[in-house]
């Protein structure tokens, strides 16, 4: 099999409603589907049984992420924020060009802010404003605001 492009990356969530709300109204993703999913051969297929599973897709950017909302069986673990060495996905990144604004509204919006990682970087290599923050399940989003909107593409 040839590998033509990424997918979508899958977020666990313990409420829906609110996690669509957080990155749609916060993050400016946009609700592309919704669905549900139960019974074979889904039971198989994520290897949970019994299954009742609510999703959400949303889009921006070319992103998609799929949030997950386990009715049966429920979700495991807790939300809060993970050492970013906790092996598997670490964070988002979101670049803007006003951090303090975006801030302010992942917090209206349930989210937590991690003040400690509020840094200013001023080099010649990377002239940008950080900080770190949560979505109401502790997966950490990292806010990054360049000078004059200018995005810093990691991929380029």
């Amino acid at each position: 099999m040839a590998i033509h492009g990424v997918s979508h990356v899958g977020l666990c969530v313990a409420d829906l409603d609110r996690s669509v709300r957080f990155y749609c109204d916060g993050l400016g993703f946009e609700l592309l589907r919704s669905f549900d999913i139960g019974g074979e051969p889904w039971t198989r297929v994520l290897e949970l049984d019994p299954l009742l599973l609510h999703s959400r897709i949303l889009r921006r950017d070319g992103l998609t992420i799929e949030l997950l909302q386990f009715e049966q069986p429920g979700h495991v673990g807790p939300a809060e924020r993970r050492p970013m060495n906790q092996l598997g996905f670490t964070h988002l990144a979101v670049w803007g060009d006003d951090i303090d604004g975006e801030a302010a509204r992942v917090v209206e919006l349930g989210g937590t802010i991690v003040e400690p990682t509020r840094v200013e970087f001023d080099q010649p290599t990377l002239q940008a404003r950080w900080l770190y923050c949560t979505d109401p399940d502790g997966t950490r989003i990292e806010l990054i605001e360049h000078p004059a909107g200018e995005a810093v593409a990691l991929a380029r």
